[in-house]
């Protein structure tokens, strides 16, 4: 059986030169209806093309959207591991093993740092997905991307050149609020720079002096990093006493003033640990140096250590203990 041919459609000339090879929808509709080239072009650059730049902002949207929000939960997940470990432990019905106690102490820190990180994450997605659907919708409108581009990647090269230091502060913020070196309030020493901290973004880290100076410390500048409010702070106190001081009788009042002060209502939910007396750590030309360490609360061995000078200074002072080279007397 042999099918005849069918023959061709014939190919509406005015159509494809209104419409192109694939016309859309409103603009066939358009040409139809009115058999006007001008017609049917404005009916697809001023209905087809703004529909499908709102579908695209539509879908951008909710890309966005989802992804932020998957970023953020995977980010607090992470940041947050040694309440999750804690959470398994507690499931199976067991404590946390010594062995694992650095991985499920709670960080009080450990939301602020994901919320921070999650943060700067939400903010670079939304930058990416926007910046996807703003160069899809001039696609839609037939826009030359080429020169667009090239002029975007030049100047982003001399962008780049001119502002290393600020690719470099941002950089190193982001990995200071990553690995949690320091957070706001954390009494902290940079280098050239040191005090509480009050403010940290990505380019730099604001500092309040013991003397009220106000230190901003770009962030690409910090070398090091010294932190003696992280989790737990010590108060060490060194305490000097003449040579011909009975040693022994100064350490064991020590330990018992130490102990006494510790004691106190205003100190008994700071003080971690009981004190420890190390005995002597030293001899010099004043005297005998004697040391004392207590584990507080983060940035309460201040306090501590004022209160811990005072009464030792008046025991040792009651019990004949010489905390210097004693005087002698004029002739």
């Amino acid at each position: 059986m042999v099918f005849a041919a069918q023959p061709d459609v014939p190919v509406d000339e005015g159509l494809l030169e209104a419409c192109g090879e694939t016309p859309t929808f409103f603009c066939e509709a358009a040409w139809d209806a009115s058999q006007n080239q001008l017609v049917a072009r404005g009916a697809d650059w001023f209905v087809t093309r703004p529909i499908v730049a709102i579908l695209i902002l539509i879908v951008a949207a909710l890309v966005n959207r989802w992804l932020r929000k998957l970023i953020t939960a995977t980010i607090v997940k992470v940041a947050a591991r040694e309440r999750l470990a804690n959470s398994a432990f507690e499931r199976v019905g067991l404590d946390a093993p010594n062995v694992l106690a650095p991985l499920t102490t709670t960080d009080p820190r450990t939301e602020q740092r994901g919320e921070t990180l999650a943060v700067v994450a939400r903010a670079v997605v939304s930058v990416v997905v926007w910046s996807v659907a703003m160069l899809m919708i001039l696609g839609v409108f037939n826009i030359n991307l080429g020169p667009l581009l090239a002029g975007a990647g030049i100047a982003g090269i001399a962008l780049g050149l001119g502002a290393q230091s600020l690719v470099r502060d941002c950089i190193s913020g982001f990995f200071i609020i990553l690995e949690d070196q320091y957070a706001i309030g954390d009494e902290v020493d940079l280098g050239e720079a040191a005090g509480v901290v009050e403010t940290i973004t990505l380019r730099a880290t604001t500092l309040r002096a013991p003397d009220g100076t106000m230190w901003s410390v770009p962030n690409g500048a910090i070398v090091r990093v010294g932190n003696q409010s992280k989790l737990w702070s010590r108060a060490l106190l060194d305490v000097t006493v003449w040579y011909e001081s009975d040693v022994d009788k100064a350490v064991a009042l020590m330990t018992k003033v130490s102990a006494e002060v510790c004691a106190l209502p205003e100190f008994a939910d700071v003080v971690l640990d009981e004190p420890t007396v190390l005995g002597v750590q030293r001899m010099g030309p004043d005297g005998v140096v004697l040391r004392v360490v207590v584990r507080t609360a983060p940035g309460a061995q201040w306090t501590l250590m004022r209160a811990l000078r005072l009464a030792l200074k008046a025991a040792f002072e009651e019990s004949g203990v010489l905390m210097h080279r004693p005087t002698p007397p004029i002739p």
